[in-house]
């Protein structure tokens, strides 16, 4: 008789193999990825410093007139901008085709016949 999935020998040997077989195969994985996740988040935050770094200076308050006075003539102009969607477009769905054979029904044959 063949063993089933079910089985207690099965399950013991399955357990054994995810023990000692896939689970540090599993484990070397994590570790592999979380070394190089690690790695793009140091560089990342050495950019980031880099890019704090360079720009020291705060903006004056006249340049922040500048931009919410250039930011008013966009908007004012009427324009929209490219990247925004005006409207869900809806999608038309093909309606099935009917047949236009219609055949009588069985009762208005049977009431033909008896009148």
């Amino acid at each position: 008789m063949a063993k089933s999935a079910r089985a207690s020998s099965r399950k013991n040997n399955n357990q054994k193999l995810k023990k000692n077989v896939f689970g540090p195969v599993e484990a070397a994985r994590t570790e592999r990825l979380s070394a190089k996740l690690m790695e793009i988040v140091a560089q990342q935050k050495e950019t980031k410093m880099e890019d704090a770094a360079e720009v020291n200076e705060e903006p004056t308050p006249s340049d922040q007139l500048k931009e919410e006075a250039s930011a008013a003539m966009e908007v004012d102009s009427g324009s929209l901008p490219a990247t925004k969607v005006l409207g869900k477009k809806r999608i038309e769905k093909r309606r099935a085709k009917k047949g236009s054979i219609v055949f009588p029904k069985y009762k208005d044959r049977t009431s033909k016949r008896r009148k």
